[in-house]
Formats: C-alpha cells, sequence, structure tokens
C-alpha cells in the first residue's frame, strides 16, 4: 500500500480520492493523458452510476492544465491527482519515447487492485467487457511482483505524463515558481536532480536563470551540488556553470554555503577557474583560488578538434586527385572506350560468327537492291536541289527581322554599360575607403604602441606595465595581420558578387552561365590551397593551445 497525495472535489461536492488504501478490492483507476482519477466502480448492484457519469464528464472536459502567476491551480492541481507509484516515480532521467527499444515494456502492479489505463475517457462497463476505450486493465494478485504488458498507447500516456512533470519543473525553475518546484520535489514526483531532454539540471537551470533563491531552494530539496550536468554541451558542475556565465554571486553562494568543490575536473579538462578566465571574468579569476590541473586534457579535447579537421581535409585532398589523376583519366581512356567501342564490336562479331551461315543470302539480297537505292537516293537529290532557291528566299526575308533584333541586343549591352560602370566605381570607393580605414588603424595602433612604450619607459613601469606593452604590440600585429587581410578580402569577395551583376547586366542568362563557369574554375583552382591552409590552421592552433596550457600551468590566473 502507499499514501498517494490527497484529490480534488468532483462537481457533485464528492471528494475524489487516489489513496490506493481506501479503494475496495474492485476499484478501478482511470489515467487519462493529463489526468490521473480514480472512479469507484463498484460490481454489486449498490453503487451509484450518477457519481460516476459526473467524474466521467469532468475528465472529457478539463483542458490541459497550464501555470500562470494569475493561476496556477490547473497545474496543481493536476500535478496532486498523480500517483507516484503507478508512473514509477520519482524520475531521476529523463524519459525514453515509447519507440525507443530500451523503453520499459512492462510495469509492476503497485497494489492489489484491478487498474484500467484510459487514454482519452469513455464508456466502461463494470465488467469491461463492453468499453469503447482504448484502454487494458492491468491486474494483480495479491502478489506485488506482478507485471503487466504495456500497450503503445499505455507507453505514449505514460511517457506524455513523464515529460510534462519534467517541464513543468523546469518551467517552475525560469519563472522563479519555488513553489511549483518544492511541491513536484518533495511530493516525490521527480529528483532534484533530474535533468531535461538537453540533460541539463535543475540546479544549471537556476544558474542560468541567474536565480540565488531557486538555488537555495533546489540545494534545501537534496540536489547535488557537485552533480553534472550538461550546459552547452558539455558536462559541468553547477560551480562551473556559474563561472563561465560569469555570475560572481552564485559562485560566492555555491562555495561559501553549500561548499562547492572547484577543484572538480570536467571530462574535457575544464576547471571552474579555467571557464570564467577563458570568458574573461578577472572578478571571479580574482575570487577563486589557483588551482592546477585539466592541461592535458583540455589540450587533448581542442587537439582532437583539430586533428579531425585536418583528418577531413586530408581526405579531401585525396579525393581531388583521386577524382582528377585517376577517376576522370580511367572514365575517358578505359570506361568510355570499353563500353562504346570493345564491347559492342566483341559482341557484334561473336554474333557475327555465330550466324555465319546467313551471310550468303544477306549478300544476294544486297547486291539486287542496291540499284534501286541509288536511284531512289538521285531522286532526293534533285528534289534537294529545286528546294534550294525557296530556302534562299525564306533565308532573305529573315535578315532584316535578325538585323533588327541584333540592333536591338546591342543597344540593351549599350544601355547597361554605364551601370556596370557605376557599380565598378562604387566599388572601388568602397574598397579604397575600407582600405583607408584599415590603413589608418594600423597606423594609429603603432602610433599608440610607440607611446605605451615611451610612458612605460619614463615612468619606470610604475603605472604602464610590461603586460600593457605587450597588449600594445598584439593590437599592431592584430591591424596588420588580421583586420587589414579581413578587409582585402572582404574586396575580393565584394569583386565577385560585382562581376556577377555585370555578367547578369550585359549578356543576361548568358553572363550568368559564363560567370558560373568561371566561378568553377576558380573553385578548382584553389580547394587544394584551402584545405592545406586549414591542415596548417589546425596543426598551429593545436600548438597554440599547447602553449597557453603551458603558460596556464606556470600560473594558473593566466
Amino acid at each position: 500500500m502507499h499514501n498517494a497525495p490527497r484529490g480534488r472535489k468532483g462537481r457533485d461536492g464528492t471528494g475524489r480520492q487516489d489513496c490506493a488504501a481506501s479503494l475496495p478490492p474492485s476499484s478501478n483507476l482511470i489515467i487519462d493523458k493529463y489526468t490521473v482519477a480514480v472512479v469507484v466502480l463498484r460490481e454489486d448492484t449498490n453503487h451509484n452510476p450518477q457519481v460516476q457519469q459526473n467524474l466521467m464528464h469532468e475528465m472529457d472536459e478539463e483542458n490541459v492544465p497550464t501555470y500562470s502567476e494569475v493561476d496556477d491551480g490547473g497545474v496543481v492541481a493536476w500535478i496532486e491527482n498523480i500517483d507516484p507509484h503507478l508512473l514509477n516515480l520519482p524520475l531521476t532521467h529523463w524519459p525514453l519515447p515509447s519507440w525507443h527499444p530500451d523503453a520499459p515494456q512492462t510495469r509492476p502492479s503497485p497494489v492489489a487492485n484491478p487498474y484500467v489505463i484510459h487514454s482519452n475517457g469513455g464508456n466502461i462497463d463494470t465488467d469491461n467487457s463492453n468499453s469503447n476505450t482504448t484502454a487494458i486493465a492491468i491486474t494483480s494478485s495479491n502478489n506485488p511482483s506482478t507485471t503487466t504488458l504495456l500497450t503503445q498507447i499505455d507507453k505514449d500516456t505514460l511517457y506524455d505524463i513523464q515529460t510534462r512533470l519534467i517541464t513543468s519543473l523546469f518551467a517552475a525553475i525560469s519563472t522563479k515558481n519555488t513553489e511549483l518546484v518544492n511541491l513536484l520535489i518533495s511530493r516525490g514526483y521527480v529528483s532534484p536532480d533530474v535533468p531535461n531532454e538537453h540533460g541539463t539540471t535543475p540546479l544549471i537551470a537556476a544558474i542560468s536563470a541567474g536565480n540565488g533563491t531557486m538555488v537555495c531552494t533546489l540545494m534545501s530539496l537534496g540536489a547535488q551540488v557537485n552533480g553534472y550536468g550538461r550546459l552547452d554541451g558539455q558536462e559541468r558542475t553547477p560551480l562551473m556553470a556559474a563561472a563561465a556565465q560569469g555570475r560572481l554571486p552564485l559562485v560566492k553562494l555555491l562555495r561559501e554555503d553549500f561548499s562547492a568543490d572547484d577543484a572538480i575536473i570536467a571530462p574535457d579538462g575544464q576547471l571552474a577557474l579555467r571557464l570564467a578566465a577563458d570568458a574573461g571574468y578577472r572578478e571571479i579569476v580574482e575570487y577563486l583560488p589557483a588551482r592546477r590541473g585539466g592541461e592535458w586534457r583540455r589540450w587533448k579535447t581542442h587537439h582532437d578538434v583539430a586533428v579531425r579537421r585536418i583528418r577531413k581535409a586530408g581526405v579531401n585532398i585525396y579525393k581531388f586527385f583521386r577524382f582528377f589523376v585517376w577517376d576522370m583519366p580511367r572514365f575517358f581512356v578505359w570506361s568510355c572506350p570499353k563500353h562504346l567501342f570493345v564491347l559492342p564490336l566483341w559482341k557484334a562479331s561473336k554474333w557475327a560468327w555465330k550466324n555465319r551461315g546467313r551471310f550468303r543470302g544477306w549478300c544476294k539480297r544486297q547486291a539486287l537492291e542496291f540499284p534501286g537505292r541509288v536511284q531512289r537516293a538521285s531522286k532526293a537529290v534533285w528534289r534537294g536541289v529545286k528546294k534550294v532557291p525557296r530556302v534562299a528566299w525564306d533565308i532573305a526575308k529573315e535578315i532584316p527581322g535578325a538585323t533588327k533584333r541584333l540592333l536591338k541586343a546591342v543597344w540593351r549591352f549599350i544601355k547597361a554599360i554605364p551601370g556596370a560602370m557605376k557599380k565598378v566605381a562604387v566599388w572601388i570607393w568602397s574598397c579604397l575607403k575600407q582600405a583607408g580605414i584599415a590603413v589608418g588603424n594600423v597606423f594609429l595602433t603603432i602610433v599608440s604602441a610607440i607611446h605605451t612604450a615611451l610612458e612605460a619607459v619614463f615612468s619606470f613601469f610604475r603605472q604602464i606595465t610590461l603586460r600593457n606593452v605587450w597588449n600594445a604590440v598584439c593590437d599592431v600585429f592584430e591591424a596588420v595581420f588580421v583586420t587589414l587581410p579581413k578587409i582585402i578580402w572582404a574586396c575580393v569577395k565584394g569583386a565577385g558578387h560585382l562581376a556577377y551583376e555585370i555578367m547578369l547586366g550585359l549578356f543576361g542568362g548568358v553572363g550568368v552561365v559564363i560567370w558560373y563557369f568561371f566561378k568553377g574554375l576558380l573553385w578548382v583552382a584553389k580547394f587544394v590551397p584551402t584545405q592545406l591552409w586549414k591542415i596548417i590552421c589546425g596543426i598551429g592552433s593545436s600548438m597554440a593551445k599547447g602553449y597557453h596550457e603551458f603558460m596556464v600551468w606556470l600560473n594558473p590566473k593566466h
């Protein structure tokens, strides 16, 4: 037996109880897709059909409950009517969908009473023999280990209820409804660490919402302060999540009030300190203690991504050369001659040799029919010669129209030239403007770096440190080797778009075909260099990450 939450009163004023201990031995439990109700159906002649009819009518007309700040009675009442034992509560993980092969196919019956899982209401006979509902009778004896096979509708119903419970929990967290969160967890419906469909735990969701009150509520309900949950696809503890999002008050709350461990290393090697440092939250970096560890994992995680990119680029280069060096020559030199000439001639020769006895009669027929064929060919040639003057006259009549169309096309081309020149001028002006801004930025950064270095020397590095000088030098390199090449590349890309518009304006569809032809040639020409550049960038990125992790090992707050 179990003690289930209290039920709500029906329209007839009769209290609906879903406590299994209060049911007579022949009771039935009706589980709607969104409502769990208990209907007392006595098999003897003393049952009250009016009560049964009122309860079923209320179930059919009940809307899907939703929570709002104004009226939360629907969702709270729906939650209070759920039988925890029937749904295998509390939920500790996101349930598997009904179609999943690992989804539960059976369920133990919790009490020694017959149950009916009902999906959408309907008329139920007391003997369940003439029921027009899609239901399954879950009968059990006094043996509590009796299992029941679930139908597809039953599995869909249970899945909907379980996912709705977890979704309600996370919706209450996002809307700062601590009462509903307390109800769901304290009543045993969900675990305080149950993840959602993305793997995010309630504590991490509360941290992402920036709600310290919700964090305290979840901790008081038994949430694991050092438990892992997913944040942006990675396994993170609540302290890591708070540090990565720059929430200093929550970081202090977790460490000082709930003793969160900042030394935990995530599977990808991240520490709370490193997440805050990489995101640039210096206040959190200064607050957290210096921690070493995870350098190899962090480099390995980054290196694995770089290796995948390098491998993909290498495979692309291999496929490129295989296509142009092996597949294409093989197609034209071997496959085409083989299937167009060699095999047909071979088959024809075999057929001729097999049917060599028929050639004598065939040659005789061709010799007899040859004079007639020559005569017919001569007549056809004479008919063609007689049509020459008429064809020439038809062509002469088309010359004025063709000339007119040609002149119109030339005129359209001439009219499009000013527009094309205007576009070229605008593109040149835009490139010069952006290049001027980039060159000016380079000049200003150089002047600023020189000024910073001189100021540091004259002040004996009291106000300006070597770090400031190094940052100024990095700004110069960024302006020269990053910003300026980006502007140049943007101008080159703009030139390609400009060429497309000019070809379209001057030549129409033919110009577009020509443009795509040359674009394809350019793609082929730059494919291998692009892939090689990806390989170089991957190697450089891995080496830079290794150097960075070495500096972090020397100075954990780097």
